[in-house]
């Protein structure tokens, strides 16, 4: 028994290991439903929900170690039943969760949910700016805005607005004034949601919004489909195009106008410091699909999708790549690691001569792929990183480094 443990525990680290590699982590979730919002109110609470179908099955879990264990609240929904869709809590206790069988309000951190009223709507998204005033976005046919200032016990029907056509619609508050809508079309209010004003879009192709993130009544940033990633600075007077290639952008989650993240269609990760200007990709899942991203600081993150996946971060999504000479070099060059031979760390140093996209891989002597330590786009400068063979059998390996136009492959010992 004991030796059966210990390879399951090794297969586990292995796994959690390579994973590392990325700077983000699998967390095991308990679930397999399709996840479409993680929030978290602190450092060790948050929630994440979601559904799929068919057969129906929703699901709504909760944490209170920051990741480590997840308890599963779905039965805290009956009778109703949610197909949850967006949720959004404003401290331990209270919270709501907004899905296609209605809005759902909990005061109690999750351990039972009382439906509200509009009833029996479709609630798209969910945003409070405190315990009891906040707005929701309901599809009927069109798709309308509802704000309540007494924790959902009514809804202020003559301050909602119904925009020309039903498609979902999201929402952001900067204060108790201003915020922004979105949908096809970005809609803007000054004072909470009475009025709502069509701002005027950039030339951009066609498109469907699915976020907007507001980290100021003047600084915004939305995502959509089509690569579509608009910032703006003045209060949406400008949107400024922040494009990543031809990627839909699922989600994100900005820290402040220069540093964000965004989850793909493509089941990628990607993160800019310097204004959308680049997107440098940070990891990957072949498989699952990236709904919704969250950071409780600027380097704690976390992303949730389908498979019930939900991956985390505590270094900001490195993985160790440290840049230690600002000159520009004059060519690429790969240079020999050292130690080596090695056990169990070696350092791999590498220039790079202009801005390119860099991947450095590290292969075994069959040729088959073990760790990728570099994959985003570097500045001009000399870098290096730390390849850990702890978890690797001895033997011969080879580091390539790839870009445009060059490449070269060195080999290495590793010495148990």
């Amino acid at each position: 028994m004991k030796k059966i443990f210990f390879i399951f525990y090794c297969l586990l680290f292995i796994t959690n290991y390579s994973l590392c590699q990325s700077g983000w982590i699998q967390l095991n979730t308990g679930t397999a439903t399709t996840l479409n919002k993680i929030q978290f109110v602190n450092s060790k609470t948050g929630w994440a929900g979601g559904f799929q179908g068919i057969p129906i099955s929703y699901v709504i879990i909760k944490t209170t170690d920051a990741g480590l264990s997840w308890t599963d609240q779905s039965g805290n929904f009956s009778p109703y039943g949610n197909r949850v869709l967006s949720l959004f809590f404003t401290d331990a206790n209270t919270g709501y969760v907004a899905g296609a069988d209605g809005l759902f309000k909990t005061t109690n951190g999750g351990n039972n949910y009382l439906i509200l009223p509009p009833m029996g709507m479709a609630c798209i998204d969910c945003f409070f700016i405190n315990a009891i005033t906040g707005w929701v976005s309901v599809a009927t046919g069109v798709s309308e805005i509802y704000k309540t200032t007494n924790g959902g016990t009514n809804w202020a029907s003559n301050l909602y607005s119904s925009f020309p056509s039903p498609r979902y619609t999201y929402v952001r508050f900067a204060n108790s004034n201003t915020g922004w809508c979105v949908n096809d079309s970005i809609f803007k209010t000054n004072n909470g949601g009475i009025n709502w004003t069509r701002q005027v879009l950039p030339v951009i192709p066609f498109h469907n919004f699915y976020g907007v993130y507001t980290l100021s009544p003047d600084t915004a940033w939305i995502v959509g489909t089509s690569g579509i990633i608009l910032f703006t600075s003045n209060g949406g007077t400008n949107w400024v195009i922040k494009n990543l290639n031809d990627y839909g952008v699922i989600s994100g989650y900005f820290l402040n106008s220069m540093t964000g993240y965004i989850t793909t269609n493509t089941s990628g990760i990607y993160k800019t410091t310097n204004n959308g200007t680049n997107w440098i990709p940070q990891f990957t899942d072949s498989v699952n699909i990236f709904n919704s991203i969250y950071f409780t600081s600027k380097d704690t993150g976390y992303v949730c999708g389908s498979g019930g996946k939900i991956y985390k971060t505590v270094n900001g999504g490195s993985i160790g790549i440290r840049k230690i000479d600002e000159n520009t070099p004059d060519k690429f060059c790969l240079y020999q690691n050292y130690p080596n031979p090695f056990n169990p760390t070696t350092s791999i140093r590498y220039q790079v001569e202009s801005i390119k996209f860099i991947k450095l891989v590290v292969y075994n002597i069959l040729g088959k792929e073990v760790a990728t330590l570099v994959n985003e786009k570097q500045s001009q400068g000399v870098y290096e990183v730390t390849f850990d063979g702890s978890m690797y059998p001895s033997g011969v390996y080879f580091y390539r480094l790839e870009t445009e136009n060059y490449s070269e492959t060195k080999k290495m010992l590793l010495i148990k």
